[in-house]
């Protein structure tokens, strides 16, 4: 409120003095360019018309500072500047404009007067109020010495005595023992002592009888149930074995297009443990390309790894019997060595699934069931497969 009181009484003044003033032409203000002021800020067109009537001239670094407090001294240059220079008259009001505020602001004058009497009034009731608080800290400020620090300390030693007199109580008589409790276990029986001397007078000596106390067993004796080991499986699988350049299938899709491989399927039934960690197991495939058949006997080793995933390897021999290349009327039968790699994932303790390769070295290439060339005389067919075991 002072601070508008400030900005009223500046203009009432300025334009009272202003339309006082001679009509002597002063010197237009050089034009001022304001850096916080920016274009499209609400204020602006008022900000240049003050700066162009040289009321304001912002401060030394270019800035207005419109979000700061006015002060007296500021207020001063203001008047300053309007009573001096005769601003008003650059700001393109007429002598007849100039007469009409002048009569304006003598009308609100008394009204503006009364107020500055209200605000100097409240002015001295905040400073007395100022007084009053101040006053009021710097006696909240002594109760830390003098009398109230006495009774402070007077209070402190009568707390301390009262603690002391209640530390210093006696203890009261002892009451009535309560009930006798339930007795507890018979601890262990004792090692047996020595004999004792006889007492027969004539040299007998008596031995004391055997001990018949009770017998402790450290440790828990419950017989616990094992879970018998599941070793014995049997499953069924698809795969897929290369066909090589004589030896191709037919794509089962359109069964005109020849494909370089066989698809197959079969069967498998072992145990994994046999000698130790050492098994056994029988497989057998049909691949209907070429009519074939093949059945091979291996031996196993399955790597336990405490876990779901049980990875196993095996070798042993084999038998292929499929058409045979001259006449495919016939059929002829070719020995393979294979050997396996592959891997079981337990879902239960009886149902895993399984994927493995097979290797099958044939010794022989009658048949086009090996699915090696048609040139070779013998040589490696690699397979895939994949499937379902059950164990018992």
């Amino acid at each position: 409120m002072r601070k508008s009181l400030i900005i009223a009484s500046t203009l009432a003044l300025s334009l009272g003095a202003a339309s006082a003033q001679t009509t002597t032409t002063t010197a237009v203000p050089a034009q001022v360019t304001l850096s916080d002021v920016p274009a499209g800020h609400w204020a602006k067109d008022a900000v240049d018309k003050i700066v162009q009537c040289g009321l304001i001239q912002g401060f030394p670094d270019g800035t207005f500072r419109g979000n700061e407090n006015l002060t007296r001294y500021q207020a001063a240059l203001i008047f300053y500047r309007a009573l001096q220079t005769g601003s008003l008259s650059n700001c393109g009001f007429s002598a007849g404009d100039m007469t009409t505020i002048a009569n304006g602001m003598q009308e609100v004058s008394t009204e503006l007067a009364a107020i500055a009497s209200r605000v100097t009034d409240l002015e001295k009731l905040t400073a007395d109020q100022q007084a009053r608080i101040d006053a009021l800290e710097a006696k909240i400020n002594g109760m830390d010495s003098g009398a109230a620090s006495t009774d402070v300390a007077a209070l402190n030693a009568r707390i301390d005595a009262l603690e002391a007199a209640i530390r210093n109580i006696p203890a009261g008589p002892q009451g009535p023992a309560g009930p006798t409790g339930p007795q507890g276990p018979a601890g262990p029986t004792g090692p047996q002592g020595p004999a004792g001397a006889s007492t027969s007078t004539t040299g007998t000596v008596t031995t004391p009888a055997p001990s018949t106390g009770t017998t402790v067993v450290i440790g828990d004796t419950t017989p616990v149930a094992t879970t018998p080991v599941r070793d014995i499986y049997a499953g069924v699988s698809v795969g897929a074995k290369m066909a090589g350049s004589g030896s191709e299938c037919k794509d089962l899709s359109n069964k005109t297009t020849n494909v370089n491989y066989c698809l197959n399927g079969g069967a498998v039934v072992g145990k994994n443990n046999v000698i130790g960690p050492v098994g056994a197991r029988i497989s057998a495939d049909y691949q209907p390309g070429w009519n074939a058949v093949s059945v091979d006997a291996n031996a196993t080793y399955a790597l336990n790894t405490g876990s779901r995933v049980t990875p196993y390897v095996g070798a042993g021999l084999g038998l292929t019997s499929g058409q045979q290349r001259n006449n495919t009327a016939q059929n002829t039968s070719d020995v393979y060595v294979n050997a396996i790699a592959g891997v079981d994932f337990n879902i239960t303790d009886s149902i895993a699934v399984f994927a493995e390769y097979n290797g099958r070295y044939y010794t022989s290439n009658k048949g086009y069931a090996t699915g090696l060339a048609s040139n070779a005389s013998n040589g490696l067919s690699n397979g895939v497969k994949a499937g379902v075991k059950f164990f018992f």
